[in-house]
């Protein structure tokens, strides 16, 4: 019974260890750009802080090597469209306890050696502040967003295959 659950975990363990990303992607793609984000807010620094993100998401992640637009298999662009704030818990006074702010983005990846797009999608995430919250709590809500709409950009590239 003992050497059946033993042989069991290595089967198990040897399946992990063969499980990779990189064995999902095309053979031609081995590299990714992503240019500065466009911004349709003028919401100081987000493009950056986004495009950043991204490319720091790619590099943490190591599947593919983050290089130039002119090296690139894979370019990654995007849009800012909004940054919006909504109401998401009130109390029984019609007051606002707390705030979702939402950043959208339109972002599209593109397998520039075959000239196709691989995915094309507008993405939303939010970030929670207090109803009462500072200019300091809406900047940190944006860039909770900010790490979930990188994580949704990763997962879209990598998962696309």
């Amino acid at each position: 019974m003992a050497s059946k659950l033993i042989y069991a975990l290595f089967l198990f363990y040897m399946g992990c260890l063969s499980y990779s990303f990189t064995g999902s992607l095309p053979s031609h793609i081995s590299s990714v750009a992503v240019p500065l984000f466009e911004d349709n807010t003028a919401y100081p620094g987000v493009r950056e802080d986004l495009t950043n993100s991204v490319i720091d998401e790619f590099i943490s992640d190591n599947t593919l090597k983050v290089t130039s637009e002119s090296k690139a298999d894979l370019v990654i662009t995007g849009v800012i469209t909004s940054i919006t704030q909504k109401a998401a818990i009130l109390s029984a006074g019609e007051t606002v306890d707390e705030f979702q702010i939402y950043v959208s983005v339109k972002v599209k990846c593109e397998d520039v050696r075959e000239n196709k797009v691989l995915w094309d999608k507008n993405l939303s995430e939010f970030g929670v502040m207090p109803g009462t919250g500072s200019q300091d709590e809406r900047d940190q809500a944006i860039q909770i967003a900010l790490e979930k709409l990188t994580n949704d950009i990763l997962n879209n590239t990598l998962g696309y295959w």
